[in-house]
């Protein structure tokens, strides 16, 4: 029987979505060369997947339309093993939220609550990798966490 080894926790990197890309044949190894010099020069703290869709870039795959935040959002979370979460803010009840936790803490872990529903809390993240949060989260708010995720410009 073999050991599960527990991955350290780190957040994702504008290279290893450009590798994915690149591998799934949505973008071009050239391209993704290119932008990662570009944002080299231009080192900001947005995260990844909106750089790659600031830059425009196109899909390699025909009919070439942009990759836009919301289709990379879509797409990631599919390689991450999370469903995806479309953000509605009409939806989300404000006032239970922030009863939950600070915006500071949610800002820290790029987390989103967007639903309550008895024993079940739904949270969104940007950062699937970074889990240190979910079981202090979960005995705060004496529910099960499942985490989703979302376009990172949402939860921002």
């Amino acid at each position: 029987m073999a050991a599960v080894i527990a991955q350290p926790e780190r957040q994702i990197t504008l290279p290893e979505i450009l590798d994915e890309l690149v591998a799934d044949g949505y973008a071009t190894r050239t391209d993704a060369d290119t932008l990662i010099k570009d944002r080299r020069m231009h080192r900001g703290h947005a995260h990844p997947l909106i750089q790659i869709a600031d830059h425009k870039l196109k899909n390699a795959r025909p009919p070439h339309k942009l990759l836009h935040l919301e289709w990379l959002t879509e797409w990631f979370a599919g390689k991450t093993d999370l469903d995806y979460y479309h953000v509605d803010p009409l939806k989300i009840n404000f006032g239970a939220v922030t009863e939950l936790m600070s915006s500071a803490y949610a800002q820290r872990y790029k987390i989103l609550p967007v639903e309550l529903n008895g024993r079940e809390a739904i949270v969104a993240t940007a950062e699937p990798y970074i889990r240190e949060w979910e079981a202090e989260l979960s005995r705060m708010m004496r529910v099960d966490i499942k985490r989703v995720f979302a376009n990172p410009a949402d939860i921002n």
